[in-house]
């Protein structure tokens, strides 16, 4: 999924091109798209190619293309002080994103299954708080990550007000994720090739509509270790 826009030949020129295509519709999310630039995320000898509309992969490294993140961010409307789970985190890039919204009084949980990945984010998370100038600027909750498989989560103590699935969720773990959210709460997840879009409206009842087709890899089933071991996110969201 990728090639919606032109490509630009800087990040700002993305993030316009990405506005005029109404991927980018909201004052909040096209600040923190222009003040994170994706191509940090990026392996250097690939950041000539950080911004065309196009997903990139190194090995087990991934960022999906710009339009996507757009409409995740669009979709998953979020608020300073809000809790944030991240299935699938990746080099940080969104954590990133959402903590420059989410601010100090937030919470921002990833869960990243493969190790060289999760190693990958915390580096870049690093060096973000060290030498990032936009710091300055934003009042930034800093994701907390975790290396496991988000399909076997301990209990939790609280929900979560927003959720973002980054792999294709096969309709045997949807309601696994639906009951990660609060009530009023939002999930953004690929299910059946489409983004959707799922706000808890009631204890057992829940709004989905359609955001645009994608095609994601499919989540990783939990191996009988994985089950063994269930992951605990270790701050409590209960405060939200």
């Amino acid at each position: 999924m990728g090639g919606a826009v032109s490509s630009g030949r800087d990040n700002n020129e993305l993030i316009d091109n990405l506005m005029s295509g109404s991927y980018i519709r909201t004052k909040q999310v096209e600040s923190v798209l222009r003040a994170l630039d994706r191509a940090e995320y990026m392996t250097p000898e690939a950041r000539d190619q950080a911004y065309k509309d196009l997903a990139w992969r190194n090995g087990p490294l991934h960022l999906s293309s710009p339009c996507i993140y757009s409409e995740v961010m669009e979709g998953l409307e979020l608020k300073p002080g809000l809790s944030f789970l991240n299935i699938g985190s990746g080099t940080g890039y969104l954590s990133t994103l959402a903590g420059l919204i989410l601010g100090t009084s937030g919470i921002s949980h990833g869960v990243e299954l493969h190790p060289a990945v999760y190693e990958y984010a915390v580096k870049k998370l690093g060096q973000f708080m060290e030498n990032s100038p936009i710091l300055d600027d934003f009042d930034f909750c800093e994701p907390k990550f975790y290396l496991g498989n988000g399909l076997c989560l301990s209990p939790l103590s609280s929900c979560y007000d927003r959720v973002y699935c980054g792999a294709a969720c096969t309709e045997e773990y949807e309601n696994y994720f639906k009951r990660l959210i609060k009530v009023g709460g939002i999930l953004v997840m690929p299910l059946n090739d489409t983004l959707q879009h799922v706000r808890r409206v009631g204890e057992s009842k829940w709004v989905t509509r359609n955001i645009l087709n994608v095609s994601f890899a499919t989540l990783r089933a939990p191996s009988r270790d994985d089950a063994a071991q269930p992951l605990t996110l270790g701050e409590s969201v209960a405060r939200i």
